[in-house]
């Protein structure tokens, strides 16, 4: 590490060994900068030590590993200036080990803080706003660019009502550029909770992090937010979360855009009570063909959600792209949704009478059954206010490449001859009765043999047997296909064969 001025802790008989309790060293060369402030520099080793500074303006820096935590225990004060009280204190470059049994920072009565590229390691929760009963305690904090890693939680806000007549108690923090990550895949070992958990807080951008969770059993959510005003999640990559990517609830003035999502077990986002909401351009996923019970967008007992739900690309939920329940206010425009091969349907409106002034329009829904987009929408007595117009809606006829994997897939409501050129993996979701009385491929003479998966879900398929150069088995005319059953061919030069088939002859 290059020289830094200031309070170097060795200085201050701090032994670094990993075996010695420094706290005592380190305290002495706090107390030598808290009159004016400076830096408190933590070298090279590891260092038994708790930290509590309750000065302003001092700076926290080193390549050291601290195996204990810090808190941030600034004077109360009830003046209501935000700038005003304790506050300027930067940390950065230093390792924090919880040792599964610690926070790792500690926070009340701040203002002003930096955390920056700092690694947290077997935290209970990494960064903790402690619960204090005062409308924003904390405020203008910017935690950007850590490594938060096997951590039960990394930004935890705890939540008490205050008593000064206020909502929030944290106010303004911006989490950015972090990675947070788990090493252990091990069911019931120590690892991630919610990476953000945070209720009361006014002000929240979450913007460019990305958060991965273990598969330990304690996983749940990669941010939830309640009791909250003007927070934006932006551009994050949010994986696997066993109930949902973000969950909102209770809140005022909401951005949820650009993120990517995938693999959430029940919603990728989760909208209740919300006030002011726009969720645009987010890349929702699901594996092809895992089918994982998952809807991609929800949102309820929103009356007055006032927002857009827009440009938004949803792939393979298990149940329904957009489900909209006991909320109103909602324009629905330009999202493009692909479901698992003709099952469920794109947008699912819940409680017609409480659902008023949605719209519908110029979305792009693909591989769900005909004309699923005004199935069970609402009741026989519709709101009068819920417009559709301009969506496309259906199964296209032309090949598609898979999204998450090098397969192809064709889809034909009506055609009597199938392209399956390329094609690894062709999937029939038929609303009406279909026969195939061709087949056409490329010339293969010099290609490899390949093998072409047909599958039929819905049992409205029949292959004709008299198609030249395709061999299948059985002595009708016809191939008829039960629902939920596949047929293999092996294709080759010019000749299409049947290998296997899921069904009787």
């Amino acid at each position: 590490m290059a020289d830094i001025t200031g309070a170097n802790v060795r200085l201050y008989g701090a032994k670094g060994d990993g075996l010695a309790d420094d706290t005592q060293a380190f305290q002495k060369a706090l107390n030598s900068i808290s009159q004016t402030g400076g830096t408190l520099v933590i070298p090279d080793g590891t260092y038994n030590a708790n930290i509590t500074i309750t000065t302003s303006n001092v700076y926290i820096t080193g390549t050291g590993t601290l195996n204990g935590c810090i808190n941030l225990y600034g004077t109360p004060t009830a003046n209501t200036d935000r700038f005003a009280g304790t506050g300027n204190v930067k940390i950065d470059g230093i390792t924090i080990l919880g040792a599964k049994t610690r926070n790792g920072i500690n926070c009340r009565w701040y203002y002003g803080v930096l955390i920056a590229s700092v690694r947290f390691i077997n935290c209970l929760k990494a960064i903790y706003f402690e619960k204090v009963n005062k409308t924003q305690h904390c405020s203008r904090y910017t935690i950007t660019g850590n490594q938060l890693i096997d951590c039960n939680y990394g930004l935890y806000v705890d939540y008490t009502a205050p008593d000064d007549g206020g909502t929030h108690v944290v106010g303004d923090v911006n989490f950015s550029n972090n990675m947070y990550e788990s090493r252990t895949n091990v069911q019931g070992s120590f690892s991630n909770i919610f990476h953000i958990w945070a209720k009361g807080i006014d002000g929240l951008v979450c913007k460019g992090n990305t958060f991965f969770f273990g598969h330990t059993g304690f996983e749940k959510t990669n941010i939830y937010i309640e009791n909250f005003n003007w927070v934006i999640i932006e551009g994050n990559h949010l994986f696997e979360a066993v109930d949902s990517a973000v969950m909102a609830k209770d809140g005022f003035n909401l951005v949820i855009a650009n993120n990517n999502v995938a693999w959430s077990k029940r919603y990728g986002v989760f909208i209740s009570g919300v006030v002011g909401g726009i969720v645009n351009g987010n890349n929702l996923t699901w594996k092809s063909g895992e089918d994982i019970q998952s809807t991609g967008i929800y949102i309820e007992n929103s009356p007055y959600f006032i927002g857009n739900i827009s440009s938004n690309n949803i792939f393979f939920p298990g149940i329904y792209a957009i489900q909209i329940k006991n909320s109103s206010l909602i324009n629905i425009t330009g999202n493009n949704a692909r479901s698992q091969y003709g099952k469920n349907q794109p947008v699912k409106i819940d409680s017609p009478a409480s659902c008023t002034s949605i719209s519908v329009t110029s979305n792009q829904f693909t591989n769900y059954p005909e004309s699923s987009l005004n199935t069970d929408y609402y009741s026989v007595n519709p709101v009068s206010t819920i417009y559709f117009s301009g969506n496309t809606e259906g199964v296209p006829s032309v090949p598609i490449k898979g999204v998450l994997s090098q397969e192809y897939t064709a889809f034909t409501n009506n055609a009597s001859a199938v392209d399956i050129s390329n094609l690894t993996l062709a999937v029939f979701a038929y609303s009406k009765s279909t026969v195939i009385t061709q087949l056409t491929k490329e010339n293969l003479s010099e290609s490899l043999p390949r093998i072409v998966v047909i599958y039929s879900y819905t049992g409205n398929l029949k292959i004709s047997r008299q198609i030249p150069n395709v061999k299948l088995k059985g002595s009708s005319s016809y191939v008829t296909f039960p629902a939920e059953s596949s047929m293999t061919l092996l294709v080759y030069g010019s000749q299409i064969i049947e290998i296997s088939r899921n069904f009787s002859v």
